[in-house]
């Protein structure tokens, strides 16, 4: 069994994680430590784990007691969590605060932890790992097999819409407005794109709209490719084929199709008189832009099959 620590429970994603972690076969939750609710029962905190866990929040957790440190809350929080020094070597920690998203690549300590990404890497060499941002995640699974692949060649846009779980209250966790929020979040996007494809230079505008919807987060991802329509959908079909939670639509996404589930879909359309590709994508924002990627990891950095606690049953209505 793996041992596992979550420091900070305050937010939506961190409950989220709570709420996959007390249900995966491989996963003993040994403690959840916040400043804000010392003592308190946790399903006093998280809704919806009534009867299914008996833990309380602790003031502190003991590192020694788990083989993983899942860090989360706001970049801030998590920078006072934060104690390097003091982690033991053979410790894993997954940090969902996006406070080291632009801290990864060749000499960091720090690997970027989307595995249709650098699977290889989250497998074989990650010890920390940092969970991408929710408008990031989206934005890089519309565009990675051309990025891999060295075609994404003009350029690109991509257009989120977020609903209430990325903005509670109209701010993001670390209080940042849509605006600013999309400037980090393209920021991050052009750093893992270049990575992906050495010399990437083209332009990049991210935008960010609050949604409607409450769980849901949606990305049109917008260039100019000279390959056709079914040569493009056949290279994200091959680059996909033997990941667990990308697939492609040959009909309309919708929420129905996403909610409560660790799967991003995608659509592909093209103008063939102007040359532009508009890929669609959609995903439920606490579980696939969120705490679901941080398990995802987790069961890659643990050698377990990337499904395990994840096959989750969509809303599907």
């Amino acid at each position: 069994m793996i041992k596992v620590g979550i420091s900070g429970c305050d937010g939506l994603n961190a409950a989220e994680l709570v709420r996959i972690l007390i249900n995966h076969p491989d996963v003993e939750l040994m403690w959840v430590c916040s400043a804000s609710h010392p003592n308190g029962r946790l399903d006093g905190i998280v809704p919806g784990i009534a009867g299914e866990c008996d833990l309380r929040v602790s003031p502190e957790g003991k590192l020694d007691d788990v083989d993983v440190l899942f860090l989360c809350g706001s970049h801030d929080a998590v920078k006072d969590q934060m104690h390097p020094d003091a982690w033991r070597e053979d410790l894993k920690v997954i940090d969902l605060s996006g406070a080291h998203n632009l801290d990864h690549g060749d000499g960091k300590p720090w690997v970027y932890g989307l595995g249709e990404m650098q699977r290889r890497v989250l497998v074989h060499e990650a010890r920390w790992v940092t969970i991408p941002g929710t408008a990031a995640i989206a934005s890089l699974l519309s565009l990675m097999p051309l990025a891999r692949n060295q075609l994404l060649n003009s350029p690109l846009t991509s257009h989120v819409q977020a609903g209430a779980m990325v903005f509670p209250g109209g701010m993001t966790v670390d209080g940042l407005a849509p605006e600013a929020y999309a400037r980090e979040q393209q920021q991050e996007v052009c750093y893992a794109l270049e990575q992906c494809q050495p010399g990437f230079g083209q332009p990049v505008s991210l935008t960010v709209c609050p949604d409607a919807e409450r769980r849901t987060l949606t990305v049109e991802s917008r260039f100019k490719s000279d390959m056709s329509l079914p040569m493009l959908i056949s290279l994200y079909e091959q680059y996909y084929e033997d990941h667990n939670f990308v697939f492609l639509m040959d009909r309309p996404i919708t929420a129905a199709d996403v909610e409560n589930t660790n799967k991003f879909l995608i659509g592909i359309e093209k103008d063939e008189a102007t040359g532009e590709v508009t890929v669609h994508g959609m995903m439920d924002a606490l579980l696939k832009g969120s705490a679901g990627t941080a398990v995802h990891t987790m069961n890659l950095m643990f050698g377990l099959f990337e499904r395990v606690g994840l096959a989750l049953k969509a809303t599907g209505c």
